[in-house]
């Protein structure tokens, strides 16, 4: 039975390959999605990635909503740090 060992150092062009490949691999099926959906999906591509920076009202919007994300984000990983596990759950 194969098993999975640590490597002695991580490999540094997976380390920026893989979030490219994750990228390249979301648009990719997000393109077929909205060619399914009978959308131009250079236009739904445009609109996810490149109409939330393009302004400065887009900004402070993409910002405004980004807030409140970060805040969860950070009290979380606080808590893991820290070896404390809230589930959510009452009592």
């Amino acid at each position: 039975m194969p098993r999975l060992e640590l490597r002695a150092q991580p490999s540094r062009a997976w380390s920026v390959g893989s979030p490219l490949l994750a990228l390249a691999i979301t648009m990719l099926l997000g393109s077929v999605l909205f060619v399914a959906l009978g959308k131009d999906p250079l236009q739904g591509l445009r609109v996810f990635f490149w109409e939330p920076i393009n302004s400065a009202e887009a900004w402070g919007e993409l910002s405004m909503k980004a807030t409140p994300l970060l805040l969860i984000g950070l009290g979380l990983a606080m808590g893991f740090r820290s070896n404390v596990w809230n589930i959510g759950a009452e009592g």
